[in-house]
């Protein structure tokens, strides 16, 4: 009996440790992670702003790996105070019609790593080697664009990732419907405390973090494995 029973339990906690850590393109276990995440600091966006639309490429093949780098079902990560303005800015957006839709958030340093990796010659991704790491890392920064009221997404003037000469935020569009687009999204953002990286129009960074180090929070520290 006694066997018996050790070995239900063994089998019981083999199960929820495999359950909780998933790599690319699995499933894992949302409640124990978003959990594992809040103890260190880190808040499900989705939980905290009703309705947000959330599309993280990286979960995809959609990004310039052309492979999911993410969990299926990764939950979308950002501090707490960066959330806060977030939600100011998603709230402004409302208010017009509009909305944001994310397409990052927290993103694993060993992401980041395969990342420099696959696309380091643009100088799209920071290499932690002689940049130091990326604000995603530490969960201070978004990639975000603009949708309307029933979520379809606004043009703007590139890609996601993509067309990474013509992504400068500080570029005018020629077109302008897109420019509109463009200044609707930043000035909603800016207000808000979340400013556009000049080399990439969809990057946002929380501004009381761009001068102080990154307090990184590596995926393996709540379940989430990368290979």
């Amino acid at each position: 009996m006694f066997i018996r029973i050790f070995l239900s339990l063994s089998a019981a906690a083999t199960l929820l440790l495999t359950g909780c850590a998933a790599g690319p393109g699995g499933w894992i276990d949302k409640k124990q992670v978003t959990a594992a995440a809040r103890a260190k600091g880190l808040v499900d966006v989705r939980a905290a702003i009703p309705g947000i639309r959330v599309d993280l490429r990286y979960a995809t093949r959609h990004n310039v790996t052309g492979r999911p780098l993410y969990p299926r079902n990764m939950p979308c990560l950002l501090r707490a105070a960066t959330l806060e303005r977030l939600k100011v800015a998603q709230a402004a957006l409302k208010a017009q019609g509009y909305g944001v839709k994310i397409w990052d958030a927290w993103r694993p340093p060993e992401v980041q790593r395969l990342l420099v990796s696959k696309d380091g010659e643009s100088g799209m991704f920071m290499d932690p080697e002689t940049s130091g790491w990326s604000r995603h890392c530490g969960g201070v920064s978004l990639d975000a664009t603009l949708v309307d009221a029933s979520g379809h997404e606004m043009r703007m003037p590139t890609a996601f990732d993509e067309n990474f000469a013509q992504a400068g935020s500080d570029q005018i569009p020629a077109d302008p419907v897109v420019r509109q687009n463009l200044q609707i999204l930043h000035s909603a953002m800016r207000a808000a405390g979340l400013k556009p990286l000049p080399a990439e129009w969809w990057h946002f960074d929380d501004i009381d973090h761009i001068s102080h180090p990154v307090l990184v929070v590596k995926g393996e520290d709540i379940g989430i494995l990368v290979r």
